[in-house]
């Protein structure tokens, strides 16, 4: 089951989780998995857990132990994989190991006009040599990475070359060249086939009974999907800051249905902040998620 906790402190965010996992798992010995958005965010959480996990009453002589601290993506990432059939630790998407064919699609391209401008930034690139062509096609596999997280519709039209809007210029025909070279279905195009296959059958991921995502400020649609399919087979608990418990209530009171990502033109709540600042942050449609 997927659960909501909020608050407008992130103290008050701590004793929610402290609580939770004060309730030890079934498994005594499994680890606590607790997903966090940085590195910083680990170090302060754990010396706010343990002050009062195990503490003395009226003391701060706690333990914070047996707890897992990954990044939200390394989660996703890798129940995303096992829902596809793949190996999380050798998925051919991966930046780190897309890098390396898409760098020999670029070397076998780079004098067809349709890759021109990359063939001259490339060019540019130089007295640096291999070091800065290596880094610039990284920083592209790094963005075919992204763009399958947070647009994942986008790269699954660029299957169709017909779709490509002018505006992308060459990177759906790199895409396609790059897809050729894997020969396997990207991330983006495994999301909605692997969400349904995680659903039918929860053992599949390697997770244990109690997930947690502590403190994150954005979650795209993706990841969201992702949770959704995990869900059934375990507890999914959600930590997140929100500035105005008003305004979460005005919010979800003019949804009538959950939403994801919805244009800024079509959010029906997009009035209801007063503050130019909670305006600008965008929908605050999580109410109804």
């Amino acid at each position: 089951m997927l659960h909501l906790h909020r608050s407008e402190r992130a103290d008050g965010l701590v004793t929610m989780l402290a609580e939770l996992i004060a309730e030890p798992l079934e498994e005594a010995m499994s680890a606590e998995l607790v997903a966090v958005p940085t590195r910083g965010v680990e170090r302060w959480l754990t010396q706010q857990l343990s002050g009062c996990l195990g503490a003395s009453p009226g003391r701060h002589d706690g333990v914070c132990a047996n707890i897992d601290f990954p990044f939200p993506g390394a989660v996703i990432g890798a129940a995303l994989a096992f829902g596809g059939g793949v190996d999380p630790h050798a998925d051919p998407w991966s930046p780190e190991r897309s890098v390396w064919p898409l760098l020999e699609v670029v070397d076998s391209s780079l004098d067809e006009p349709w890759l021109a401008p990359l063939a001259a930034h490339l060019r540019n690139s130089a007295p640096d040599g291999e070091t800065r062509r290596f880094a610039s096609v990284r920083h592209i596999s790094d963005l075919y990475d992204r763009y399958g997280v947070h647009r994942p519709a986008m790269v699954r039209s660029w299957l169709d070359g017909d779709r490509d809007h002018p505006s992308d210029g060459w990177q759906p025909e790199l895409w396609r060249r790059l897809r050729n070279k894997i020969g396997t279905p990207s991330p983006a195009e495994r999301l909605i086939d692997a969400c349904a296959r995680l659903q039918g059958e929860p053992a599949l991921v390697e997770l244990p009974a109690r997930v947690s995502l502590f403190g994150l400020t954005r979650l795209p649609a993706s990841y969201l999907d992702v949770l959704d399919a995990i869900a059934p087979g375990r507890d999914v608990h959600l930590f997140l800051l929100h500035p105005s418990p008003a305004l979460w209530r005005k919010v979800a009171a003019r949804l009538e249905s959950p939403t994801r990502g919805l244009p800024r033109a079509e959010d029906p709540t997009t009035d209801e902040s007063s503050n130019p600042l909670l305006t600008s942050w965008g929908p605050q449609g999580i109410a109804g998620s």
